[in-house]
């Protein structure tokens, strides 16, 4: 049985399971458990916009919403291995929440897409491979999706 742990982060788009196949290789090589994790961000950060009568989600029903979809992606993108796949939604800020989860399971690897973004779009939209990189205490296995 795997003890040991391969992470991969999605947000479920396109460009994320550009790394599936590393994170899928990655964990058979290493003999270990594939761990898929989505991070929620705190929706406080909406509540000081002027939007009128929108209803702003709770962090409760982004995880809930997040837990389904991720349960389903699972199912459809992560069977035939052979060790367990674990998934888990972490709500905070999504660099660091997927650091600190790679310790709480004493990752053997993060494995995560980077958009290869530059200059003032870099500025604009951040980096969360980026970020990540910064946080992990384990190696990062940066996928270029472009």
């Amino acid at each position: 049985m795997a003890t040991s742990a391969v992470v991969f982060p999605t947000d479920f788009s396109e460009l994320s399971l550009k790394a599936l196949p590393l994170a899928r290789r990655m964990a058979a090589v290493l003999d270990a458990e594939l761990h898929c994790v989505y991070a929620v961000e705190e929706p406080h950060i909406y509540a000081t916009l002027d939007m009128g009568p929108v209803a702003i989600p709770t962090a409760e029903e982004l995880a809930a919403s997040a837990t389904t979809r991720l349960q389903s992606f699972v199912s459809d993108q992560l069977k035939g291995l052979d060790n367990p796949v674990h998934s888990r939604v972490l709500t905070g800020r999504p660099a660091e929440e997927i650091a600190n989860y790679a310790n709480e399971v004493n990752a053997e690897m993060i494995v995560m897409t980077t958009h290869g973004h530059s200059g003032v779009k870099h500025v604009i939209l951040g980096s969360t491979t980026e970020a990540v990189l910064r946080h992990a205490t384990c190696p990062v296995l940066s996928v270029r999706a472009d």
